[in-house]
């Protein structure tokens, strides 16, 4: 009896013990939850103000994204510094379907001379689902591929500004300067953020 009563002290010890632990532990990954809800808050405010900014300079473009499968808006950092420079950003893509929200990375390498700091923000706008999904599920790098401003047979002039730099999908960069007049994002890319997201975005393998 006495020897069960010990068993039982000991049990109850280990128990007083751990319980500041696991309360450790689950206010820690509280506050990794509270840390990332305030990030994504933050990444939203700041992705409507660059959209509030593009209506405002092209105010028919609204209509084009309003009437787009989705849009993805992107706030970039880049930066130069002699010979070596790169660049990094966050972002938001909307699916205007249904109206889902993901959270997306971008990130920029680059060689060349200067010294400086370049800011920009980037706005897409995707006119199909399978330009949007690809955008989000494989990813998406600018290698200089963009064709002249859009004036597309669907939109007529309401995506003026921009540059179609795949099919279904088109690309507004904004620089402090205003609606930029050629694109300069060479080299960058676009993928999703699983740190940010609630739940972790499919990855679709390249065909072969």
């Amino acid at each position: 009896m006495k020897k069960w009563m010990k068993w039982a002290a000991a049990l109850l010890t280990v128990c007083f013990l751990a319980i500041p632990v696991l309360s450790d532990a689950a206010s820690s990954a509280e506050d990794k939850a509270a840390r990332r809800e305030q990030e994504r808050q933050e990444l939203r405010v700041k992705t409507y103000k660059v959209l509030k900014d593009l209506y405002a300079k092209k105010p028919k473009s609204k209509r084009a994204i309003e009437h787009a499968y989705g849009y993805a808006v992107f706030v970039d950092t880049s930066y130069t510094a002699g010979f070596i420079g790169g660049g990094h950003g966050r972002g938001r893509a909307i699916n205007q379907a249904n109206g889902t929200e993901v959270f997306m990375k971008m990130a920029q390498g680059k060689v060349g001379l200067g010294l400086g700091i370049r800011q920009s923000n980037i706005i897409f706008v995707f006119d199909t689902i399978d330009a949007f999904t690809e955008f989000i599920t494989k990813g998406w790098t600018f290698g200089g591929q963009a064709v002249a401003a859009a004036t597309d047979d669907v939109h007529g002039d309401a995506l003026e500004g921009s540059f179609q730099v795949a099919p279904g999908m088109w690309m507004y960069q904004m620089t402090t300067k205003g609606l930029a007049a050629e694109l300069t994002a060479n080299g960058t890319r676009f993928y999703v953020d699983n740190r940010l997201n609630e739940t972790k975005i499919p990855k679709v393998r390249s065909e072969k």
